[in-house]
């Protein structure tokens, strides 16, 4: 198993940042030669998977893969005979999971489960050592690298709270790891009342406010409005796709820097936001290789159907060429802010199709016709019932909210009809947009028809 210490993958996060892409393209080519034959050698499953991959392949040679044909048999995946599925599963759910280490070696968490059942993902020390490092040198590049370190700061996060779920068992982890400055860290629910959150938040006076965008487009409002006063150093978005509306509106609100993180639990973190505001794929250490409904590569400057993800640093739970739904397009032309990792932008995963006045209508079509929505932070389509409809929204003031929705409903009455659906209602919920019961992310399209 590799092994590295944190300085030198501070050094090398900080090295591959500028460094030239053919240059930096060699260095992940011999990466990935370096994973793919460990796991050829130590996995039952890539064994099988690369028996007729010679000694010498490229990136697109090596046979994608997915959670399906991993989940089959979950301890031929692994490299280390000693993991099995339903152990790790009990120590992620046990009270030592975020105190101890599994096997004496790993953590572990598990994914949302919002596309089928939950996976445990296991890392390894080099993993965890290397995305540590890229989220100080990267994500935390206009700030404190220590500002996630609760014995100097006080860290805020509105998070789903679920052990399950990577961003708060992270939280907890990171509260055991530093006994006696729990109070430093403050949870917040975000399936809670927008007015708890915004007391609770007051209240603390946090450094750092970490959260899903959905949310945090809300907490914007309530510090223009004059309903909380805070002063953080940095504001960090994960977890859902942070628009540039959401963007605008928090640096402008609260003069810091707005911090952006595209991670996933499989993949580990792909890419960060820079000065600019634009996310950089961390493609030294983590590949994205957009694809169309083929599996083919995707033009450039056009959204793939979905990705294959390469974690060049997890050799305990090899995630190579991992078929994952994101929609994202990857740019090849310069950032201004002069990092020479390539710019991404991201959709996010495939939304459920309708079936409406038994005529079915793609999901993604309607993200896409709602997605440039003005006066909106977060909108959501729930289908109540065979041809009704309410749209749930965080607007940017009160007094967007109703033409935004107007805009909407026009949009959504317009492409309806386009597509051979019989009339349907639509009309304004003053509910806020739901979160999903597993991972807490917002859908962007939600049923509730058996709810009546």
């Amino acid at each position: 198993m590799k092994t590295i210490d944190m300085n030198q993958a501070l050094r090398l996060c900080k090295e591959a940042e500028t460094m030239p892409q053919k240059q930096r393209g060699k260095l992940r080519d011999t990466r990935l030669m370096e994973l793919a034959c460990y796991a050829r050698n130590y996995s039952p499953y890539f064994k099988k998977a690369y028996k007729d991959i010679g000694e010498s392949f490229t990136l697109s040679q090596l046979p994608p893969t997915n959670k399906k044909q991993l989940m089959k048999d979950y301890e031929a995946w692994v490299t280390d005979p000693r993991i099995r599925y339903e152990d790790v599963f009990s120590y992620i759910e046990s009270p030592e999971g975020g105190r101890e280490l599994y096997l004496e070696s790993y953590t572990a968490i598990t994914t949302s489960g919002t596309t089928g059942n939950p996976m445990p993902m296991v890392r390894d020390p080099y993993h965890n050592t290397i995305h540590g490092a890229l989220t100080k040198t990267r994500l935390l590049r206009q700030t404190d690298p220590d500002l996630m370190t609760p014995v100097k700061h006080k860290i805020a996060a509105a998070v789903f709270l679920d052990p399950h779920v990577s961003s708060y068992s992270s939280l907890l982890r990171m509260k055991q790891a530093y006994p006696g400055y729990e109070s430093n860290v403050l949870e917040l629910p975000i399936n809670g009342d927008i007015a708890d959150l915004v007391r609770m938040l007051d209240d603390f006076q946090p450094d750092l406010v970490t959260g899903y965008p959905s949310v945090m487009g809300a907490l914007a409002n309530a510090q223009r409005d004059g309903r909380m006063d805070i002063s953080p150093q940095a504001i960090a978005c994960s977890a859902e796709v942070l628009t540039e509306k959401v963007y605008q509106a928090l640096h402008q609100t609260f003069g810091c820097p707005v911090l952006n993180n595209y991670c996933s639990t499989e993949g580990g973190e792909a890419a960060m936001s820079c000065p600019a505001g634009k996310l950089h794929v961390n493609d030294d250490w983590v590949i994205i290789e957009p694809v169309d409904e083929k599996g083919n590569p995707a033009r450039e400057g056009e959204w793939s159907a979905g990705v294959y993800v390469t974690d060049l640093t997890n050799y305990v739970q090899p995630v190579i060429r991992y078929y994952m739904e994101d929609k994202v397009k990857i740019h090849s032309r310069p950032c201004s802010c002069g990092i020479t990792l390539p710019v991404m932008e991201i959709l996010g995963r495939t939304t459920e199709n309708l079936m409406v006045g038994g005529v079915e209508v793609l999901g993604i079509n309607v993200e896409y016709s709602l997605m440039y929505v003005e006066g909106v932070y977060s909108l959501q389509l729930v289908q109540t019932g065979d041809t009704e409809f309410e749209i749930r929204m965080v607007p940017e003031s009160e007094e967007t909210r109703l033409t935004a929705f107007e805009q909407a409903r026009e949009i959504m009455l317009r492409f309806f009809k386009d597509n051979g659906c019989p009339q349907v209602n639509i009309r304004l919920s003053e509910k806020p947009p739901v979160h999903s019961e597993k991972g807490g992310k917002v859908k962007f399209i939600v049923k509730e028809l058996d709810r009546r």
